[in-house]
C-alpha cells in the first residue's frame, strides 16, 4: 500500500460504511481516485468490510479462546481443521508456549461442553488444549485504529456512525427476527452493499431494509467492522498476549491495556489466564517496549506470556485459502 491507500483504510476503519465521498474529505484526494481505490482494495480482498451481530448485545452467543499445543509438523493442519467450524471467527499460528490459538462463538453449556471436551480433543495433530471464556471485554477490533488519520479527522468520521464502536456496549439486550438476521448475514459478506442491491438479496423494500439495518446498528446488535491484516498497514509484529493480574486489579489492568493503540482486542477470561487480547506492532523493538514497559508496569501483573503469530488463517470468520484469497461470495 502508498500512503493514500492507508489513509483511505484508516478512513475505512473508523467509519466502514464512509460513501467515498466522505472518505475522500478527509484523505484529500478526489472522488473519482478514492473510488477506484477502495474499488481495488475490496476486489482484492486486502481490505473487508463485514456486519457482525454482536453475541453479547443480542444475548445469542458468548466467546471462548482455546490455545493447542500440537504435534511436531501438525499444527497448520490442525489449523485448517479449526478454521472450517462455522463457530470459529479467527485462528492463529503461533510461535511459543503454544502452537495455535482460536476464537470460537457458543451458544449454550451444552455447546460448550460438546467444543472442550469432544470436539477439540479429537482434532487429529492435538496434543494439549487450554481454554478461556470471555466474561468482559475491554477492547474489539471494532474500536481498533492504527495512526493512519489525524485525530480529529477520524472524530468525525465515528461521529457520522450509528453503530457503536466503542467497548464495552451498554448492558442491555437487542432483539432481531428473520428479516434482520437475513440482513445482518448478507453485510457479514458485503459491509458496504448499497440499499437497493441489500434489499434485493433480502427480498424486501429497500426503506424497509435501511430501517431494520439502522435500527439494529442503533442498539448495538448490529456493529459494522473493517477488517485488514495489520501487516498490509506497516504492522508485522502481531502477538497474543496472555497475562494473569491480580483479581482486585483486573480491571483498571484491562482498560489501561485497551487505551494502547495496538491493542486489536483485550478481554477478562476465565481459567488459567485471565487477561487476554491482541496486539500489532511495527518492529520487534515496538514489541520489546510494549512487553517491557506497558505490560510490565500493569498493576497486579503476576505473569505474562507472548506469542507471536506466525500466520493469520482465519480472521473475522473467513479463512485464508490462499495468500491474499480473502474474498466470499454474494448468494440470495
Amino acid at each position: 500500500m502508498d500512503d493514500l491507500d492507508k489513509r483511505i483504510v484508516g478512513a475505512l476503519l473508523a467509519f466502514p460504511r464512509a460513501s467515498n465521498a466522505q472518505v475522500s474529505e478527509v484523505v484529500y484526494s478526489s472522488e473519482a481516485t478514492v473510488s477506484r481505490r477502495v474499488a481495488r482494495l475490496l476486489g482484492e480482498g486486502t481490505v473487508r468490510v463485514v456486519g457482525v451481530l454482536d453475541g453479547e448485545a443480542t444475548r445469542r452467543t458468548r466467546s471462548l479462546f482455546v490455545r493447542l499445543r500440537c504435534r511436531p509438523g501438525e499444527a497448520y493442519r490442525s489449523a485448517q481443521s479449526l478454521a472450517v467450524w462455522p463457530e470459529c471467527g479467527s485462528v492463529k499460528l503461533l510461535s511459543g508456549s503454544v502452537d495455535c490459538i482460536a476464537e470460537i462463538s457458543y451458544a449454550t453449556n451444552e455447546h460448550l461442553l460438546a467444543i472442550t471436551m469432544e470436539q477439540l480433543p479429537a482434532l487429529d495433530g492435538v496434543l494439549a488444549v487450554w481454554s478461556n471464556q470471555v466474561i468482559r471485554r475491554f477492547a474489539t477490533p471494532h474500536s481498533w485504529l492504527p495512526a493512519l488519520l489525524a485525530d480529529e479527522l477520524v472524530e468525525r468520521l465515528r461521529s457520522q456512525r450509528l453503530d457503536p464502536w466503542h467497548d464495552p456496549l451498554p448492558d442491555r439486550t437487542a432483539t432481531t427476527d428473520a428479516l434482520d438476521e437475513r440482513i445482518a448475514g448478507f453485510l457479514a459478506r458485503d459491509g458496504r452493499l448499497g440499499w437497493q442491491r441489500l434489499a434485493e438479496l433480502c427480498g424486501a423494500n429497500p426503506v424497509t431494509v435501511r430501517r431494520r439495518t439502522e435500527t439494529m446498528m442503533a442498539s448495538g446488535a448490529l456493529r459494522m467492522r473493517t477488517v485488514v491484516e495489520p501487516d498490509r498497514i506497516g504492522l508485522p509484529v502481531n502477538a497474543f498476549v496472555s497475562l494473569n493480574v491480580n483479581p482486585t486489579q483486573l480491571g483498571h489492568a484491562g482498560q489501561l491495556l485497551a487505551e494502547h493503540p495496538a491493542v486489536l482486542m483485550m478481554a477478562a477470561t476465565t481459567g488459567d489466564r485471565n487477561l487476554c487480547g491482541e496486539v500489532a506492532l511495527p518492529s520487534d523493538a515496538s514489541l520489546y517496549t510494549f512487553i517491557s514497559d506497558t505490560v510490565g508496569s500493569l498493576p497486579g501483573l503476576q505473569h505474562a506470556d507472548v506469542a507471536v503469530a506466525l500466520q493469520s488463517v482465519k480472521r473475522a470468520g473467513l479463512a485464508r485459502t490462499a495468500p491474499g484469497d480473502v474474498r466470499a461470495e454474494l448468494r440470495p
